[in-house]
């Protein structure tokens, strides 16, 4: 408050500097009125320079406040946060509150005692020259020990007065702080009233966000509006592919599985609304590990309601991995404070199976409720009909599963109807009370199935995509079965026995199996023919079923005797002509859609006299005949393959002779007298006859080595050959004993003269010739080359001739035998050539009598005429 161009001139009457606040009733009334203005205006001074200095405060805080909240509205930003602005507001009253303290409070509680004023009076006022002060400390209560005299106070008290109208109080104020606390005060109120004036809206706002009571953001020229997070819908079924669902943000955030692809949409208001829409929209946003990144928005569409909407289907939504915080801008306008949350979705950590049999397959069951337990794998099939229940184990608590059952074939939807058939309905799963499992049945499974399954958390957060779970089906096959008649060609007597081996195989085994015969009579070539008495079976169809037992393997053996059937009266008796029909027929357990059953294949046996039978065995004897000199002409080729080998072989692993050595001595006598020539020439001469004698040599082995080999094969074929012959003579004679045909000599024959010769061949003497024949290619590939081991290749020679010697005599051997059998063949055709010549003899006789007999039926007819 002082002056700093006048200091106070000291006097010797100023010896205090502290005095009492007040001595007015020791002093000129002049003098107290003066030091008492002083005193109030002083306290004036002292609230101005606060009031002015408090609001400074609040007004730059405002301004300051203002622009910080505003500006960057217009350049794109955002408004300050409500935090921010309460922290603003918590300063500027605590620096007000400091400034009162300071400037007000703690000023206005200090004392003003009068000697003090009148010091300030007289700092500024050096010509009172300090009667002033004086006079103020005089006039005090005398203290002890002072000495003065009344004539010195009165004096000091007049000269004091005398100075009073000549005080200027205004000098003793600074004018300064005042001046410059308003030249702040002044623009600011001023900028605030005009700001009020012109934009009372802007300045209520400002107001209101400032002090806290409104939290509304600034008028923008664009305005973004937050519409959510568009996600596909992931479903079991297909029907729903493509579509998706809009998620809104709930405080800002929203969760999502991690891994999905979303799409964030927003939109903006247009000319109807009073906003400007801009032209590019901006998403920044920075995750969790603190990776910062921007993308674009792209537009949609067109202006619709006055809204253009706008989409970002790129990162960071495109398989999102990563909580992410998002702030999109658009011209002046900012969405901020807005959260995606990536949450694990649930899985399926583990899916078992429990599989229950059908019925039909239960017939050894040990009374479990299941009958298979295991893991899901890829590929795993159940049997046809059988009862599934899944069990999937979450890695999280679920709140719901989607299923969806469908044909692995047409792809039509399956379900459970409650009697336990599948259906078109969907199927449900039911939820354990832990939340972390989920059991899902299927009933009487019959076609391949594919299964969809889609869990869901508390949330409704999917995962992304379904779980796909095919189930095969093992069909119930039908049963198999083959019958084989042992003995019995195409041809039977009316008294034959039918030996039958039967088979009958399932994959779950054979409910029963049955051998039928139908017997068909040959219908009558004559329309004129008397009809058939009764009991004859002239045309009728007889019919036999028999049901053997089976093996654990499912084969049966059995015989059906004609004989004893038509002496038992099963079956009438069995004309030639007629015809026998054998099949086999087989049924499984299988009872889900009616039954399997399978029929073999059918075997049709002509019924034929036993002479019709005998001429037919005979045709069959001659074929044989003409195997077995085939054989034998084979038998002859491979002598004379076995006589090539021998001299080929022989050749080869001869040593050389003395004569070759001569020659080769005398053609060295004209290179020992050409010496210096000879030399050169030696060399080069010499490696290349050594080169071409080892060419020779292993392509003669080479030949030498296919003879034995073609030779080995054709002792195969032709053993091959006699064993075929030996199995149709087997067949031959059963036939006949099958057949009950009278051929006792016959059959001796056939057996001790052709059949048993045979297979004595075939059993002994070719595997001989064949073991011999493979020691011909062993000698041949083990012996050396005689100029290497000389010694050796006489020993190979020697063992090669005798090897083939023993071959040659084995085949020998089989060519007798063969040839015996031959001969024995022989007689037995002109044997069965005469009985051909009887049985033509007869039969000409038999058509004579029927010939003669119509003749005379016919002469009988024609007299009724």
């Amino acid at each position: 408050m002082t002056n700093p161009d006048h200091s106070p001139t000291p006097t010797r009457y100023h010896t205090f500097s502290f005095m009492p606040q007040s001595s007015s009733q020791h002093l000129p009334r002049s003098v107290a009125s003066l030091l008492s203005r002083l005193r109030h205006q002083v306290r004036r001074y002292i609230v101005w320079d606060s009031v002015l200095a408090v609001a400074v405060v609040f007004l730059a805080a405002f301004w300051i406040a203002f622009l910080v909240d505003y500006l960057p509205v217009r350049i794109g930003g955002s408004e300050m946060p409500r935090s921010a602005r309460c922290v603003v507001l918590i300063v500027t009253i605590v620096v007000a509150l400091v400034f009162l303290w300071r400037y007000l409070v703690s000023r206005m509680n200090r004392d003003l005692p009068d000697d003090s004023l009148a010091l300030l009076i007289e700092r500024h006022h050096p010509e009172i020259g300090g009667r002033l002060v004086t006079a103020v400390q005089l006039g005090e209560t005398p203290r002890k020990g002072d000495s003065y005299s009344p004539t010195f106070i009165q004096k000091v008290r007049s000269e004091a007065e005398s100075q009073v109208d000549r005080v200027d109080l205004d000098r003793v104020f600074r004018p300064e702080p005042i001046r410059h606390k308003l030249t702040i005060v002044i623009p600011l109120v001023l900028a605030a009233v005009v700001m009020a004036i012109a934009s009372p809206q802007t300045f209520g706002r400002a107001v209101g966000r400032l002090t806290l009571f409104s939290d509304s953001p600034w008028p923008r020229n664009a305005q973004l509006e937050m519409v959510g997070i568009e996600v596909p819908i992931i479903s079991a079924s297909d029907e729903d592919d493509g579509a998706t669902q809009l998620v809104g943000f709930e405080d800002g955030v929203v969760r999502l599985a991690r891994g999905s692809n979303a799409s964030l949409r927003i939109r903006a208001a247009g000319e109807e609304f009073g906003h400007q829409i801009p032209d590019l929209c901006t998403v920044s946003y920075v995750d969790d590990e603190g990776n910062r990144g921007q993308s674009n928005l792209r537009r949609v569409g067109r202006v619709i309601d006055g809204y253009q909407s706008f989409v970002l289907d790129g990162p960071p939504l495109t398989s999102l991995a990563d909580s992410v915080t998002l702030s999109i801008r658009g011209l002046d306008d900012r969405l901020t404070g807005y959260r995606i949350e990536a949450v694990d979705p649930p899985a399926i950590a583990q899916m078992q199976m429990q599989v229950r049999y059908p019925e039909y397959l239960r017939v050894f069951s040990n009374g479990a409720e299941f009958d298979q337990q295991l893991d899901y794998q890829a590929g795993v099939r159940i049997r046809e009909g059988s009862s599934l229940t899944l069990t999937g184990i979450a890695s999280s608590p679920l709140g719901a599963v989607d299923v969806v059952a469908s044909d692995a074939g047409s792809g039509a939807t399956i379900g459970n109807n409650p009697d336990g058939h599948q259906s078109d309905s969907a199927l449900s799963a039911e939820i354990a009370e832990d939340a972390m499992s989920f059991t899902l049945a299927l009933n009487d499974v019959r076609e391949a199935t594919s299964i969809r399954i889609v869990p869901r958390d508390a949330d409704g957060i999917s995962a992304q995509a379904a779980y796909r779970y095919f189930i095969g089906v093992v069909r119930d096959e039908a049963p198999e079965t083959t019958m084989r008649l042992s003995g019995i060609g195409s041809s039977i007597t009316p008294i034959a026995r039918l030996p039958i081996e039967a088979t009958a195989k399932d994959d779950y085994g054979i409910e029963s199996m049955s051998i039928s015969m139908t017997v068909r009579a040959q219908p009558p070539e004559n329309p004129l023919a008397a009809p058939a008495q009764p009991g004859e079976t002239a045309s009728e169809e007889q019919s036999y079923s028999v049901a053997p037992e089976l093996d654990r393997q499912g084969n049966t053996s059995l015989t059906i005797d004609l004989r004893d059937l038509v002496d038992e009266s099963v079956l009438n008796p069995i004309t030639p002509g007629g015809t026998v029909l054998l099949n086999t027929l087989a049924q499984d357990r299988f009872n889900l859609a009616g039954s399997h059953v399978t029929q073999g294949e059918l075997i049709r046996l002509q019924v034929v006299t036993p002479e019709t039978l005998l001429a037919t065995l005979e045709r069959r004897e001659l074929e044989f005949r003409s195997r077995l000199e085939q054989a034998i002409d084979e038998t002859r080729r491979l002598r004379q393959s076995l006589t090539a080998i021998e001299s080929e072989a022989t050749d080869l692993l001869a040593p050389k002779t003395t004569e070759d050595s001569d020659k080769s001595g005398e053609s060295d006598e004209p290179d020992q007298t050409n010496e210096s020539t000879g030399n050169e020439v030696s060399d080069s001469t010499t490696s290349e006859n050594a080169n071409n004698t080892d060419q020779d040599t292993f392509r003669a082995r080479q030949r030498i080595q296919l003879r034995i080999r073609q030779a080995e094969l054709q002792a195969a074929k032709t053993t091959d050959e006699l064993k075929g012959i030996v199995a149709g003579l087997d067949d031959l004679l059963l036939e006949m004993i099958n057949n009950r045909i009278d051929s006792v000599d016959r059959r001796e024959r056939l057996d001790e003269g052709v059949r048993s010769p045979l297979s004595d061949v075939v059993e002994e003497p070719f595997p001989n010739l064949r073991r011999q024949i493979v020691e011909l290619e062993r000698i041949l590939m083990g012996s050396e080359t005689p100029d290497e081991a000389p010694t050796d290749a006489i020993t190979a020679d020697v063992e090669m001739r005798s090897a083939v010697e023993t071959a040659v005599a084995t085949n020998d051997a089989i060519l007798l035998q063969l040839s015996a059998v031959l001969e024995k063949m022989l007689d037995l055709e002109s044997f069965n050539e005469i009985l051909d010549l009887m049985r033509g003899l007869i039969q000409d006789q038999e058509n004579l009598l029927e010939e003669t007999e119509e003749e005379q039926k016919k002469r009988v007819l024609d007299l009724f005429k």
